[in-house]
């Protein structure tokens, strides 16, 4: 499965997650809301099954999108990551593994650019139909088609990194990459789609086929109801023997985020990831059927500026607002303890070899008079009769997306609608739900991102390659992470320039470069890098290895329940 970049709802992703954050993106997800153990509203039930072997976990933002290829949030990730399997996976370590690919693929030694894999023996779609070569060359030739309008055109097509994919034979496919790179191994994590289920004459032809998928990995789509429950059984046809789910059913239930551990107690769910907050860990704790599972996530959460917008197209208003912002009593108010959480500078994760160290990037410390100071240089210097400031007759009305989903977005908001009154912004805070979100500012056509500022969680993947995410100006389109608007020609050469370099100190060299104009201009503020909690009921065996790249759809053939 490939969590390149996905955004999350209610985590970091990990999640552009829309995404979030596989990404592209796409990587972990992680309850960015607010739990507490009291007062739980019943989790959503799915269908009744009987017995007792049904694995149940505690969540909400799936959107029924169950397309590697289409999903963009990492809740749909999860459900796509059971259902489909991938050339490559990978492993605990971040190492990349072979999945349905026999080995490792064979690299073209003097141009470094053709990849040749050769498939396992007996692989099968749910349906119980072969899969073969054909079938990965018809997954990756579906990205690049020319009406293709999902987050995946990093991968191939014009602006792709998969320039041909050619069929040697049933059980051999070759990929010609567009330049040499050591990044170019996360474009075979993808799930493998059925080129005779998925037959389409069109982009929307495609995107109808989202919730009747058909897969090759352990488990099968039984039935979902948006906002209620998504249903999965164990794959009949899996062609890994070995691996296939003792469990009966894997129920994701619709849960409040402020309900969770009052779920878990009451045994209504088996595991859930809640807000990484001291409240929640000691919640946790106190459990008497559960245990807490921690670690520092590959990802972070972010605000992002509409900067086609003329109130925010200068960067000394960005960073003027950013000043304004006490993120660090944000972070003390929302999560409990620094030590869960730390304050956001670079979109490169805290666990990866590429951060270049706070100590090369602006942390934008509190501080009101600079604030103004700067927004009255940048010539937003004449006030309506409200006391807004204004330029050019525009006033300094931002419309900030909240998504209700998870108590976060509301907080950081809250604290920015008081603060930036203090210079002059008439911040209008405009609660929807996460979906509603999204679809108005990464699925939305250029021109048509009706926003100022919205903020997500963003999951990365293994390497620290930004392309085809929030930072790329490339991914500004239909349905591309990058709702931004922002482009700047030194970063996209850096871009590539990071793509094509095999050392890895001369990589770090160039991200660090390329962090700290990210850092300068912010197009889009990294909020915090945070930990990810899990909470999983004592009954359930074989997902304590959760991880910061492992989730727990690697587990899930190996669970046990009692």
């Amino acid at each position: 499965m490939n969590k390149k970049f996905m955004v999350t709802a209610l985590s970091s992703l990990l999640a552009v997650s829309l995404a979030g954050c596989s990404g592209g993106g796409s990587s972990s997800g992680g309850s960015e809301g607010g739990s507490s153990s009291g007062g739980s509203t019943p989790a959503t039930a799915a269908p009744a099954a009987s017995g007792d072997n049904i694995l149940k976990f505690g969540t909400s933002g799936y959107e029924g999108v169950f397309n590697p290829i289409l999903s963009d949030n990492v809740y749909d990730s999860y459900v796509s990551s059971l259902i489909f399997d991938g050339l490559l996976d990978v492993n605990s370590e971040g190492e990349y593994v072979p999945e349905l690919a026999a080995e490792m693929p064979t690299l073209d030694e003097e141009t470094k650019t053709v990849y040749t894999f050769t498939l396992r023996d007996g692989l099968t779609f749910s349906d119980g139909t072969p899969l073969t070569a054909d079938d990965v060359a018809y997954t990756y030739n579906t990205i690049a088609e020319e009406d293709y309008a999902g987050p995946r055109t990093n991968v191939a097509g014009p602006m792709g990194a998969i320039a041909e994919v050619k069929v040697l034979d049933e059980k051999t496919v070759e990929f010609t990459m567009r330049d040499p790179s050591p990044a170019n191994l996360q474009n075979f994590t993808y799930g493998i789609l059925s080129a005779a289920a998925y037959e389409h004459d069109s982009f929307e032809a495609l995107a109808a086929k989202n919730d009747t998928p058909v897969g090759c990995g352990q488990f099968t789509l039984k039935g979902w109801a948006p906002k209620q429950y998504v249903s999965l059984v164990p794959n009949p046809n899996y062609w890994n023997k070995d691996d296939i789910p003792s469990i009966d059913e894997f129920q994701m239930l619709e849960v409040s985020e402020d309900t969770l551990l009052g779920a878990m107690q009451n045994g209504q769910i088996d595991f859930c990831q809640p807000a990484a907050k001291l409240e929640n860990v000691e919640g946790v704790e106190a459990l008497p059927n559960a245990h807490l599972i921690s670690y520092l996530a590959n990802g972070y959460t972010f605000m992002c500026f509409n900067t086609t917008r003329p109130t925010l197209e200068q960067t000394e208003v960005r960073q003027a607002l950013l000043y304004a912002l006490d993120r660090r009593s944000f972070l003390m108010n929302e999560y409990g303890s620094l030590d869960l959480v730390s304050l956001g500078m670079a979109p490169i994760s805290k666990t990866s070899w590429a951060y270049p160290g706070d100590d090369e990037l602006n942390a934008y410390e509190y501080d009101i008079d600079k604030a103004n100071e700067m927004l009255d240089a940048a010539g937003w210097d004449q006030r309506d009769s409200d006391g807004t400031r204004m330029k050019d007759g525009v006033r300094m009305d931002l419309h900030w997306l909240v998504y209700t989903e998870a108590t976060w977005p509301g907080t950081l908001s809250s604290m920015a609608y008081d603060s930036w009154k203090q210079i002059g912004v008439n911040l209008i805070v405009d609660m929807m739900d996460f979906n509603t979100v999204a679809a108005t500012t990464m699925d939305a056509a250029p021109g048509e991102k009706d926003f100022d500022i919205y903020t997500m969680g963003f999951s990365l993947s293994l390497d620290p390659d930004p392309t085809g995410g929030l930072f790329d100006a490339d991914a500004y389109s239909t349905g591309g992470f990058n709702a931004s608007g922002w482009r700047d020609e030194r970063s996209q050469e850096l871009l590539k320039a990071g793509l094509t370099e095999f050392d890895q100190d001369k990589r770090a060299e160039i991200y660090k470069e390329w962090a700290i104009i990210q850092n300068e201009q912010v197009p889009t503020a990294i909020v915090a890098y945070r930990s990810e909690i899990w909470a999983v009921n004592d009954r359930v065996h074989g997902l304590d290895d959760i991880g910061v790249y492992t989730d727990f759809t690697e587990l899930l053939g190996k669970v046990t329940l009692d």
